[in-house]
């Protein structure tokens, strides 16, 4: 029951994001799959928590569905997202943030939506955690890069 609520609250906070012009996105080389298992390394080298990974291509192949690779990484601290959740309880339904990685092409997409952006919708964008955590989220994604 854990697991599904908490890929019905991805699903429904990724479906708000998808407008393209507020997603930070970055390239990569590398296959979704080593992708995803390289953002994870990275993440617990910064002693972030990886809440789920939902594999979306995988799981439309279960039901007969083909889609490029597409997957979902869902990752928090509680210890600062709590700091936002406090400043704006509706806010808990972004939460924990979401990185997604699809094929776009040779390439690998790693796309996010920067949480300034999702403060702002919940009127939270003065919170002081704000900005630690969008600081967290690029340096995430610079990390992808290197």
């Amino acid at each position: 029951m854990k697991k599904s609520i908490v890929t019905f609250a991805a699903a429904t906070a990724l479906a708000g994001a998808l407008n393209a012009s507020h997603l930070t996105t970055a390239q990569s080389d590398l296959s979704v799959d080593e992708a995803v298992k390289k953002f994870e390394k990275v993440v617990a080298s910064r002693n972030i928590t990886v809440f789920d990974v939902i594999e979306h291509s995988k799981l439309a192949d279960k039901v007969g569905l083909k889609m490029a690779d597409t997957t979902v990484v869902i990752v928090g601290s509680p210890k600062v997202g709590t700091l936002l959740m406090q400043c704006e309880p509706k806010i808990a339904l972004e939460m924990p943030l979401k990185f997604l990685f699809y094929k776009d092409g040779d390439k690998t997409v790693i796309a996010y939506e920067d949480v300034k952006d999702i403060a702002t919708r919940y009127g939270a964008q003065e919170c002081e955690a704000v900005g630690k955590l969008s600081a967290a989220q690029a340096n995430l994604l610079n990390d992808m890069t290197k």
